[in-house]
């Protein structure tokens, strides 16, 4: 029974030994996993239980969720549908809370000029019926001083592969790594919308632009998101974020728990079939 024992201990520790480079962000709920909803026009959200990631700013029929229909590493990903008009995100916020049904960061995660790059995998699904270069986004969440007392400023700057001459496949994963060379358009952040940052004559700008046009600019947060006057409905899903900000790189993959990876069963398999093997030794020496 010991050597079964320490088998399986040696297997779970190795388990855990291959995720220990991202950090697990579970859903609320067990299999199949999370769906997050909202009918009606103004943005609600939920936490992801207390991992500071959100489903956030869902209105208009948009829905997110953790879940098992699509996975990208382990058993899950975040999948999002938005009808025509409708909206969902997910966002990691720096020390978020509740207003009006919808969450807001209330701290900072660092500076934008610290910001180093970015890493997320997506999905378009072959069956949404939006324009054909859109796919679920990227936005860097900012308060563009830096003093988080005033919130006039608040916005973000987002990427899309179609700013970046790059296309959009459908039925595939997809990983875009994001530097200081990356275009960017912007929202809020008390300029308007799409604003010319660098004087260049584009509203689509590189990174290193934005960091030199808002030098003392703090990220409030992360956002992945579909929807917002798109026209037609889309699917697609999200997983295995990454970003670097002063040195130090953060990465989460969405899973559902309750439910084994594959690579864990696997592992978990081994390791009882060696216990077994173990045991089955002990017995043959035992009657010898």
């Amino acid at each position: 029974m010991k050597s079964m024992m320490f088998a399986a201990a040696a297997v779970m520790a190795l388990a855990c030994a291959t995720g220990a480079q991202a950090e697990v962000v579970s859903s609320n709920n067990p299999a199949p996993g999370d769906s997050f909803t909202n009918a009606g026009p103004v943005n609600q959200g939920q936490a992801i239980g207390a991992s500071g990631w959100y489903y956030n700013n869902v209105r208009n029929g948009g829905e997110v969720g953790v879940t098992t229909e699509n996975p990208r590493l382990g058993n899950g990903s975040v999948a999002f549908f938005a009808p025509s008009n409708g909206k969902a995100d997910v966002e990691f916020l720096a020390s978020g809370v509740a207003v009006g049904g919808a969450y807001y960061a209330t701290a900072s995660l660092g500076k934008l000029a610290d910001f180093e790059g970015f890493s997320y995998d997506w999905y378009r699904d072959a069956s949404s019926t939006v324009a054909a270069h859109l796919h679920p986004s990227f936005r860097i969440l900012l308060d563009a001083d830096g003093d988080l007392s005033t919130t006039g400023d608040r916005g973000g700057i987002v990427f899309e592969r179609v700013y970046n001459g790059v296309s959009t496949p459908t039925n595939q994963w997809v990983t875009d790594s994001l530097s200081n060379s990356t275009n960017f358009w912007n929202f809020g952040l008390g300029l308007g919308l799409e604003y010319n940052i660098d004087g260049q004559g584009s509203q689509y700008d590189p990174l290193a632009a934005w960091q030199a046009g808002l030098p003392n600019a703090a990220i409030l947060g992360f956002s992945m998101g579909v929807g917002s006057g798109w026209s037609g409905q889309f699917t697609g899903y999200v997983d295995n974020v990454s970003w670097t900000i002063d040195g130090v790189t953060s990465r989460y993959n969405f899973e559902v728990g309750g439910v084994p990876e594959p690579s864990a069963w696997a592992l978990m398999i081994a390791g009882f079939g060696l216990a077994g093997g173990a045991l089955r030794r002990r017995r043959q020496a035992i009657a010898a």
